[in-house]
């Protein structure tokens, strides 16, 4: 499984194709009795990907009819995120965790549906929030309509699981810290020497630093910007402790004060705002684009500049799926309802293979699905 794709582990799923591939999309339930419904919807969708199969006498029925068995995993559907996303193709199947809800959908066709699920992995939920205080820490993603809280081995984390109390063998062993987990990649910090406020800002310092280290490696290898929910206190004491952590912006209030509902509010509030001023920024830019020359929102266009490696960013719009057929050998694209194949979606994988990125612009969503922002 893998765990909120970016967009290195995106293109390299592109790899993979190889013959017949279905795409499997559906939005899931993380936690209460709403999760007992992620396999009923499983269920429903994997049938319809073996009929396709099936119908088209694919080699890769059998790999389908295996997977089906994962509808009675009741541990796996019980720790999922807002969305799922399941690519099979010969000797090939890949499954991951989304931070958003891709929508439900079923494909089969001679390439993978990432259209749903490219621009999130660009970064377009370049929002990740720590909502901190001294007795724990959460994370949350937005993708500026919706947040989610991430929940998986590490986060949510409290003081108590990353200070422990000292225990006197333990000091002759350890000076300051030990492994745990089955994988032994996490390390839990002692309290303190001391008593009284030394030792409780020691314990402090240490809870802050370790969560730190923690956020710091959520955030390597990405564009993400962390956006703090802090007080003034707990914040000031994170940034002196937390090295090499950078924060965009810092809300000062104290998380634990508000209520679940109340935080999910104020963060989807935030994000809202955020995403909108950079989808002013990319409105912007593609219009200069068009005035120049350097762009289009031509579907056929679109496809064929991806194909030469010529668009920087690819931005989706309006939620249409073009059928349609792409020939690089004949560098040629064509409109064709009776195709399985959506230009958009290879306008997608073509960009991402050539360095480009994928963003959606909102304000488009009433016109054209695609346009691109090239290169050169």
């Amino acid at each position: 499984m893998i765990a909120f794709p970016n967009k290195s582990q995106l293109t390299e799923l592109l790899t993979n194709e190889n013959g017949d591939c279905v795409s499997i999309l559906m939005g899931t339930y993380q936690s209460g009795r709403e999760t007992n419904q992620n396999p009923i919807r499983f269920k429903n969708l994997i049938q319809q990907a073996i009929e396709l199969a099936n119908k088209k006498g694919s080699p890769i029925l059998s790999q389908l009819e295996a997977l089906a068995e994962l509808e009675h995993d009741a541990t796996f559907w019980q720790h999922q995120s807002a969305g799922l996303a399941i690519y099979v193709s010969e000797g090939t199947e890949k499954r991951m965790m989304l931070s958003h809800d891709p929508g439900e959908s079923v494909t089969l066709s001679d390439e993978f549906n990432i259209r749903p699920i490219a621009s999130v992995a660009c970064g377009e939920t370049n929002l990740m929030t720590l909502a901190l205080s001294w007795e724990r820490a959460r994370l949350f993603r937005s993708d500026g309509h919706t947040s989610v809280e991430v929940k998986d081995e590490v986060f949510p984390v409290t003081m108590d699981e990353l200070v422990t109390e000292r225990d006197p063998e333990k000091q002759l062993q350890y000076s300051s810290h030990e492994s745990f987990g089955a994988g032994g990649s996490e390390t839990v910090m002692y309290h303190g020497h001391g008593e009284g406020e030394d030792k409780i800002e020691a314990d402090r310092h240490a809870y802050l630093s370790r969560v730190g280290e923690l956020v710091q490696k959520r955030l390597y290898n990405t564009d993400l910007q962390l956006v703090a929910f802090a007080t003034e206190e707990v914040a000031g004491h994170f940034e002196a402790a937390a090295e090499g952590v950078e924060i965009t912006q810092c809300i000062h209030v104290s998380p634990d004060a508000l209520s679940d509902s109340q935080l999910d509010a104020r963060i989807t509030a935030f994000a809202k705002e955020h995403h909108q001023s950079n989808d002013e920024v990319l409105a912007d830019r593609l219009g200069a684009s068009l005035a120049g020359d350097l762009g289009s929102s031509d579907v056929e266009e679109v496809v064929l500049a991806a194909l030469d490696g010529r668009v920087d960013t690819l931005l989706l719009g309006a939620d249409t799926r073009i059928p349609g057929r792409c020939d690089a050998t004949k560098h040629s694209v064509t409109l064709d309802e009776t195709a399985s194949t959506d230009l958009v979606n290879t306008a997608v994988r073509l960009t991402l293979n050539s360095g480009g990125t994928i963003r959606r612009l909102q304000k488009a969503s009433a016109g054209q699905p695609v346009a691109a922002i090239y290169r050169f």
